[in-house]
């Protein structure tokens, strides 16, 4: 049995719910597993893997998903193992594209030798809209939810065999 951390960045709720459907499978399997948002992960606990990710606006990870990297990058007892996600493509065409990892965030990812970086697709709905560009999308009749939770969970099953070898 591992500990797991299980962090997200999330704005409009679509990642959380990733997150907690991966944390749910871990548990399931065995693992002490925390379920965290980026911005308030305990920083004197100590985890043998941790499972971070972000939602994907204009490209970037939301800031406290980068800053949670950071902090863990920099710790004395960082995890032995890391796995990251992002969520956010939306619409039946792309919401399998991959999405490549900002810039910053790649360079994080390397320095902690994630072992797997994957994309979810995103939620939209309407009362997600607040600034001008999201309530455009909202008009424009892009609202759904791609985040396919199975794969999510078939994702979190792999990394419970791979903390389980």
């Amino acid at each position: 049995m591992a500990k797991v951390l299980v962090a997200y960045g999330s704005k409009m709720g679509g990642t959380a719910g990733i997150a907690e459907r991966i944390a749910d499978t871990l548990k399931g399997r065995g693992h002490a597993v925390t379920l965290s948002a980026a911005g308030r992960v305990p920083r004197e606990e100590a985890w043998d893997a941790a499972v971070v990710g972000s939602g994907v606006y204009a490209g970037r990870w939301r800031k406290e998903a980068v800053r949670l990297l950071r902090r863990v990058s920099r710790a004395p007892q960082r995890p032995a193992r890391v796995w990251l996600f992002h969520s956010g493509p939306l619409g039946d065409e792309h919401a399998d594209d991959p999405v490549a990892l900002p810039e910053k965030v790649q360079a994080l990812a390397e320095r902690l030798g994630a072992e797997d970086v994957v994309t979810f697709g995103g939620r939209f709905r309407e009362g997600d809209a607040s600034g001008w560009i999201t309530k455009a999308m909202a008009s424009s009749g892009v609202l759904g939810d791609w985040r396919r939770l199975d794969h999510a969970e078939a994702w979190a099953h792999a990394i419970a065999e791979e903390l389980a070898g």
